[in-house]
């Protein structure tokens, strides 16, 4: 079952966040990631976590916040992070996450959907293509503040 997470997910959750930055070789403490997902737990306008849900225990996440593009014409939305974890993937459950992120895109009227995904994970960009996702050739760019 995919639905929004709320408060009583924040401790499963966060172990999945955590999962997903071990995977990705990202040093994120616990208080971090606990910082970074409580806002938006809070109903913070700034996003929303859907979490994927099997046999009573969260099993797979995605994270979409909202922006504002001149380029796109109104709001936008980045799809931050998706992640299922190992035991439960290749099953289609990636893909029914970023559908269920697409139509909450549409519901609020986004005209553009992002999503960053690592240049050595080609499995990720071939699922993203299937979705109807293009590769562009904007170089994204970054400075922690």
């Amino acid at each position: 079952m995919i639905r929004l997470a709320n408060q009583a997910d924040r401790p499963a959750l966060i172990g999945l966040l955590g999962d997903f930055a071990e995977e990705a070789l990202a040093p994120l403490t616990t208080e971090h990631l606990a910082a970074a997902v409580t806002p938006i737990l809070q109903g913070s306008e700034l996003g929303e976590i859907w979490v994927l849900e099997h046999e009573q225990q969260l099993i797979g996440y995605l994270v979409i916040g909202w922006g504002w593009g001149i380029e796109s014409g109104g709001r936008e939305a980045l799809i931050d992070e998706v992640f299922v974890s190992h035991a439960h993937r290749n099953q289609g459950l990636g893909t029914q996450l970023v559908e269920a992120a697409l139509t909450r895109a549409k519901e609020l009227d986004a005209k553009t959907v992002f999503l960053e995904t690592e240049q050595s994970n080609p499995e990720s960009r071939k699922l993203y293509q299937n979705l109807g996702f293009e590769i562009e050739d904007s170089v994204w760019m970054r400075k922690a503040l």
